[in-house]
């Protein structure tokens, strides 16, 4: 079952280009697929990487993963504190061996502002004191830097449990 949703025509700053699109809605089951079996020409995938689902269609079809650059995105990111410019490692999928250039949201972890202080601190404590193992659990959080983690892409403001971890660590 798919919905398709029509995009107008949007025309370039000098109308050099024209560009006409249709996005249809497929569940992540079956996005591979569609691609492989080209109901599709092309899937946004907001995901951390390495992704099970990316390195399937990779394998199956063939497919290549594309940069996504260019004055929108750059806007798309500033505006939005959650997003951040990415890349993509090359080599990290099959038949894709340079790095791919792109947007994304990082992981965060959220609560409520009911938790208790004791138990935000502590968890945020376990995270950071066991930092070298915490980035061994999945390979897209071999890149994570704390000082990056406690400024950038934040999705919601900081738990109090989580300001006074990172005061004592002299990061705030």
């Amino acid at each position: 079952d798919r919905s398709t949703v029509h995009i107008p025509s949007v025309a370039a700053k000098d109308s050099h280009l024209v560009c006409r699109a249709a996005l249809t809605l497929i569940d992540a089951l079956h996005i591979g697929q569609a691609l492989c079996t080209n109901k599709i020409d092309a899937y946004f995938w907001l995901v951390g990487h390495p992704s099970a689902l990316t390195q399937e269609t990779v394998l199956i079809c063939d497919a290549k993963l594309v940069s996504v650059t260019g004055p929108a995105i750059n806007k798309l990111v500033a505006e939005n504190s959650f997003y951040r410019k990415v890349t993509i490692s090359g080599g990290m999928y099959n038949g894709n061996p340079d790095n791919i250039v792109t947007f994304g949201v990082g992981a965060t972890l959220n609560t409520s502002a009911q938790v208790p202080e004791h138990v935000v601190y502590t968890i945020v404590k376990a995270v950071f004191d066991n930092f070298s193992q915490f980035q061994n659990l999945h390979p897209s959080f071999t890149t994570l830097k704390p000082e990056e983690m406690i400024r950038e892409g934040l999705s919601a403001p900081l738990h109090s449990g989580a300001v006074k971890y990172y005061k004592e660590r002299g990061w705030m």
